[in-house]
């Protein structure tokens, strides 16, 4: 105890007491030491330090980030671009409608139905009446594998999402059902049209989408409800709600409208020498034959 109370009460050394006191009655500071001092600049260069440290570790850009970057940025232009040259065609197509129009204004009347029809046929124009609008939508994340496991997931999509394949089978089975137009977000589907996927989007004539889903059809409501039920893509629709949890309804309308194809490929005929006729289309694949229903079926290939 007596060492401790000696600790507490005369913590500086004997030694160093009795010099700061002879300095102290010499008329100098206690101490010579420059300890203050050195604490503050320590101080200051260990903060430089740790700022430094912390600059040099935090991880800079990597090239898979600005590679990811820059395609953004191509892509978001090219889109633009594209928007742009849309709006031109549009333009154009209303300007040789007019022309169309002005000559078939002095010819026969059968002739401007049938261009009609082929028109509506072929998505050259657009379309409306009464329908359908048919909602496919994501299962919500709390609701994801509660329909057990996801025979999708092996094609690389994440359990509850709605793929290509779906919108492809739940498609055909409208055009199998009777539908005479269809689009889905707006993008008009036609017998060249292609539901395909990059990663997980969905992409419809190289038009990313994203969820919900409307499929926008006309035909006749009741009809096209019963016999899409039906059909196989009805049956696939009903089994993702069952299965998966992937909310859809079906409505019926009073009008509906889709509209014209925003991409239209366009095929140059000729003959040969020997007579038989040859075609170049400007697609990588040709168009399927359209079977003798209201609308040909659409290729719809992943």
């Amino acid at each position: 105890m007596t060492l401790l109370t000696e600790m507490m009460q005369r913590p500086l050394d004997p030694g160093y007491a009795e010099a700061a006191d002879r300095r102290e009655a010499s008329g100098l500071p206690r101490s010579t030491g420059l300890r203050g001092v050195t604490i503050g600049v320590a101080a200051i260069l260990l903060g430089f330090l740790l700022v430094a440290a912390a600059l040099t570790l935090r991880p800079a850009g990597t090239t898979a980030s600005r590679d990811k970057a820059q395609l953004i940025e191509q892509i978001q232009a090219r889109q633009s671009r594209g928007d742009a040259q849309v709006t031109q065609v549009n333009q154009l197509v209303a300007q040789v409608r007019g022309y169309q129009d002005a000559a078939l204004g002095t010819s026969s009347s059968s002739l401007a139905v049938e261009l009609g029809r082929l028109g509506l046929l072929t998505g050259e124009l657009a379309a409306g009446g009464p329908g359908l609008l048919v909602t496919i939508d994501d299962a919500p994340a709390a609701a994801r594998g509660d329909g057990g496991v996801d025979p999708r997931a092996s094609e690389g999509f994440t359990p509850g999402r709605v793929t290509s394949r779906d919108l492809q089978v739940v498609t055909n089975g409208l055009w199998q059902a009777g539908a005479e137009a269809m689009s889905v977000n707006g993008q008009r589907l036609t017998a060249r049209s292609a539901i395909r996927f990059a990663g997980e989007a969905i992409l419809v004539d190289y038009r990313p989408l994203s969820p919900p889903y409307v499929i926008t059809v006309v035909g006749d409501p009741q009809g096209l409800q019963t016999r899409f039920a039906e059909t196989t893509g009805g049956s696939y629709l009903k089994s993702l709600g069952d299965n998966l949890k992937i909310p859809s309804s079906i409505a019926a309308q009073d009008h509906v409208e889709v509209p014209r194809a925003s991409t239209l490929a366009v095929t140059f005929a000729g003959s040969r020498s020997s007579g038989i006729p040859s075609a170049t289309a400007t697609s990588a694949s040709a168009a399927p034959t359209p079977p003798p229903t209201p609308l040909p079926t659409p290729e719809t290939t992943p």
